[in-house]
């Protein structure tokens, strides 16, 4: 009995090392006060530059340990959602149409093979202006997120993503560009 109930906790207890409710593996927010008007385009306009080359499925993030981690839904959805949620967090109205953010998503990868795991993200950044479709702010940023090896997936691509919109909104290029 206390052995079935081992295989049972063990995940759990492992999982725990992970939660970030508690604001323990949470990258901290950059201290910018920005706001603008624009609008986050669709999913279908962030474009998964790994999968289109048919490197990895759309909803696949390569992954140094594994074969890769499979989401629910693609890659590019769950950025642009995050996207779209840490610009709003941060001040910016997503009613606005005149301008509108697109971009690609160059580079989606996790090294876990040693703890703690680092995940990478290469965002490509497009501002549109909607009247004129001329692009009026392109910028690619990098960034690198270290979180503890067993935490969720799903937290450490909100995480990475927010850290990514982060050094988008310190950049005064897209602020004057959406305001």
């Amino acid at each position: 009995m206390l052995k079935g109930c081992g295989v049972v906790a063990l995940p759990l207890m492992l999982s725990a090392c992970s939660w970030s409710w508690f604001g323990l593996n949470s990258p901290p927010r950059a201290a910018v006060h920005s706001t603008g008007w624009l609008s986050v385009a669709p999913a279908r306009d962030f474009v998964y530059v790994p999968a289109r080359d048919g490197q990895v499925s759309p909803n696949r993030i390569e992954n140094t340990a594994m074969t890769g981690i499979v989401l629910k839904n693609d890659i590019n959805e769950a950025v642009r959602n995050g996207i779209a949620s840490s610009l709003q967090i941060a001040g910016f109205h997503l009613t606005e149409g005149r301008k509108v953010l697109s971009g690609s998503i160059e580079k989606f990868t996790v090294d876990d093979s040693r703890s703690p795991a680092f995940w990478t993200l290469k965002m490509r950044y497009i501002v549109i202006d909607a009247a004129t479709q001329e692009v009026v702010f392109a910028t690619t940023k990098t960034v690198r997120q270290k979180s503890p090896k067993f935490t969720s997936n799903t937290i450490a691509i909100e995480d990475t993503v927010r850290l990514s919109v982060d050094a988008l909104i310190s950049d005064p290029g897209f602020i004057k560009s959406v305001n």
